[in-house]
């Protein structure tokens, strides 16, 4: 009987975890659509940390897209980024209803990075955009969409920060687009996988080179707690 009563809570308190865990829903939803969730584990914080670190100050939006289980929302959050300043964009419904769970205060948006403009508020100026999403593994049609709505949805100068698991020098073919020019670019080693953080921002002069632009600094702000 006692092993028999041990046996059903622990299966109690796996069940529960399955439900409630972030990474259990990771697991299941990398399970159901990998090629969509594009990672193997969730960000780590130290990632989530130098992306939250690439932003810049503004009173404009922050938009996320791919929130996926909150690994970088939340640290963006801790950084100082304004609760009413963030909205995540997140095509999983099981991804965007526990981001709504884990971040009241935060505007979660369940749809497609493909129609970005529809989805954000009427006059929503955005200041940056903050990319989790696999473009290097998705249809390259699919990705160019993507990239089409962040220069729509983007003012001249405004920032974008993209972060793959495929570690290869970034070129204007794996952009997308002519008019965003690569300022910064740093490979994540303690991450599992490691990862290349991107910093890009729009510059609509087509002649214009990067080489004329001054480098965004990767350090730790004063305000953002390791």
């Amino acid at each position: 009987m006692i092993k028999s009563t041990s046996y059903l809570r622990i299966k109690d308190h796996l069940q529960r975890l399955l439900t409630t865990s972030s990474f259990a829903l990771f697991i299941r939803e990398w399970i159901a659509k990998p090629t969509a969730v594009g990672a193997i584990c969730p960000s780590s914080r130290r990632l989530a940390q130098q992306i939250a670190w690439q932003v810049p100050d503004g009173d404009g939006a922050v938009v996320e897209l791919g929130g996926g289980t909150g690994a970088v929302t939340r640290v963006l959050l801790d950084c100082g980024i304004d609760p009413k300043r963030l909205i995540v964009i997140e095509r999983s419904a099981p991804f965007a209803e526990h981001l709504q769970r884990s971040f009241p205060k935060v505007r979660v948006i369940c749809g497609d990075a493909t129609r970005l403009r529809q989805l954000l508020p009427r006059n929503c100026r955005v200041d940056a955009i903050v990319s989790c999403l696999p473009l290097r593994s998705l249809p390259s049609r699919e990705a160019a969409a993507i990239v089409a709505q962040w220069h729509d949805t983007l003012p001249e100068n405004g920032v974008v920060v993209q972060f793959t698991y495929d570690i290869r020098p970034i070129t204007k073919r794996t952009i997308h687009h002519a008019d965003f020019v690569v300022r910064s670019s740093r490979i994540i080693w303690a991450n599992l996988p490691p990862a290349r953080i991107v910093t890009m921002h729009k510059h609509i002069e087509k002649n214009a080179s990067a080489k004329t632009m001054a480098p965004l600094p990767f350090g730790n702000p004063v305000n953002c707690p390791d």
